[in-house]
């Protein structure tokens, strides 16, 4: 028998934030609309959608949480700078949070090579977002 603690609810809330963070900011500076249509149906970085199961324990939480935020800090220098390369030892690591978000259930199937910027085309820059509130329409 082992004990666990579970995961708190600032670190699920966390996570949440990160995801959709992923989804509204950094997939579509790498992917196009219908291709991030197509991640949330089958379940991109959403917890039992990988080969493991999401636990929710206090470790697992915490490595998806910093996994989550090595990745987007490997991938928002890449947006930043046009000419950034990613070397040998930032696909590695890349390459290694994607597998620990794997094995701590959250389903990521991408590797360094995936990630690659889009050029806009004047139709896609100016596409329709969410509103904030009622008081924009």
């Amino acid at each position: 028998m082992k004990t666990v603690f579970s995961s708190t609810i600032e670190q699920e809330q966390e996570i949440e934030n990160l995801v959709t963070y992923f989804y509204k900011t950094v997939f579509p500076q790498f992917f196009t609309k219908n291709e991030i249509l197509h991640f949330m149906q089958i379940g991109v970085l959403h917890k039992d959608s990988g080969r493991y199961a999401y636990h929710g324990t206090l470790k697992s939480a915490f490595q998806i949480m910093s996994c989550l935020q090595v990745i987007l800090t490997l991938l928002d220098k890449k947006i930043t700078c046009t000419s950034f390369q990613l070397d040998t030892d930032s696909e590695d690591l890349l390459n290694h949070n994607i597998r620990l978000l794997s094995e701590n259930g959250l389903f990521f199937p991408f590797t360094h090579e995936n990630f690659n910027l889009l050029v806009e085309t004047d139709d896609e820059r100016f596409s329709y977002v969410e509103p904030a509130n009622q008081f924009l329409i």
